[in-house]
């Protein structure tokens, strides 16, 4: 919370309240275990850059974040802040995330951006994804109602919610050449977060 304070505390009460109510109910410290220290990280769909300032102040060698919500984009300490979508974005990653991105791209578009991913990561690289169950009904459906306020009150781009249950995205994943670890990080939140690990193999 420290660190959030002092990256934070100069914006305007309405993002520092939204930043505060992200951090409370997503697990970002049970997803920041998966980084490993001293990695070049690329975090798509990066928000106000909660997670790649969490990132940054761990350790990590050089952190680039890339939003396309252009209200959203300011400089944050540690970050290279880049407004767009991942595809303006070149050079090659030990580790890409993306934190409740996916809902808000429709099933059509996912295997692109995971084949553009695969294409960034260093060879072993890690791709962290985490989402929403929704085969977990009842906390899955506290979730949508939430999302649905959020868009209606167009604190996030996009109207689309998309979800695969995480057998199937975990197929998804090893189909596109990834060893994948399924992990449940919901434990005292009211929505059911899961935490994809999936490790590009070294030769493809």
């Amino acid at each position: 919370m420290i660190v959030l304070h002092r990256a934070f505390r100069h914006r305007g009460a309405k993002t520092r309240l939204h930043i505060l109510l992200r951090f409370l109910t997503c697990p970002f410290l049970r997803v920041l275990r998966a980084v490993p220290r001293d990695a070049r990280v690329l975090d798509i769909g990066a928000g106000h850059g909660l997670f790649a300032r969490l990132v940054a102040a761990r350790g990590a060698r050089w952190v680039v974040a890339v939003e396309p919500d252009a209200r959203k984009v300011q400089p944050v300490d540690g970050v290279s802040f880049v407004m767009g979508f991942d595809d303006v974005v070149r050079g090659q990653f030990d580790v890409i995330t993306i934190i409740d991105v996916l809902y808000k791209i429709p099933i059509a578009e996912w295997q692109p951006l995971l084949e553009r991913c695969a294409a960034r990561l260093a060879p072993g690289g890690l791709l962290i994804i985490k989402e929403q169950d929704p085969t977990a009904r009842v906390k899955n459906g506290w979730n949508r109602i939430q999302e649905w306020l959020a868009s209606k009150m167009h604190l996030t781009l996009g109207e689309s919610f998309s979800y695969e249950t995480p057998a199937a995205f975990a197929a998804r994943l090893e189909r596109g050449g990834f060893g994948v670890h399924i992990k449940r990080i919901d434990f005292g939140y009211p929505h059911p977060h899961v935490l994809f690990t999936a490790r590009r193999e070294a030769l493809r």
